[in-house]
């Protein structure tokens, strides 16, 4: 099976983003609207986060933080994994394993530049690769 790039992947889905001074609570609502568990923090066409369902339990609900007040600045996830829209779906299956995630940034894109991939986006043979990584690297370590 050939393997898909970052690009082909993202496809031509719209990005949706916000402004770091933007409430909680403004974003979450777009968030709804769109059927989204993640959204980019952009500030003047400027990655700033990226902000997910996992930071709104991990850093809003767990701090204890108003979501009307406090701005999507403090709950987002700052300085996110970025990887080129050339790179492999196989490699961003590695990168978010290693990081422990869920989403991930994709940048060189048209339109904003940027985009946002998650595990449900990645298929088959990006997954059979990285089994198929799995497997010979354990091969390689019993035979060691």
């Amino acid at each position: 099976m050939p393997q898909r790039k970052l690009r082909e992947i993202v496809g031509d889905r719209k990005l949706l983003h916000v402004a770091p001074d933007m409430t909680v609570d403004e974003a979450c609502q777009e968030m709804g609207k769109h059927f989204l568990t993640a959204v980019l923090v952009l500030d003047g066409g400027q990655l700033c986060g990226i902000f997910t369902k996992r930071d709104l339990l991990s850093r809003v609900v767990n701090m204890g933080l108003d979501p009307k007040t406090a701005p999507i600045a403090d709950a987002m996830t700052a300085n996110p994994i970025v990887m080129d829209a050339g790179r492999l779906g196989l490699e961003a299956v590695r990168a978010m394993r290693d990081e422990k995630i869920r989403h991930m940034v994709v940048s060189g894109l048209d339109g904003d530049g940027y985009g946002v991939i998650c595990l449900g986006d990645i298929g088959g043979s990006e997954f059979a690769a990285f089994e198929n990584e799995l497997n010979f690297e354990n091969k390689v370590w019993e035979e060691i």
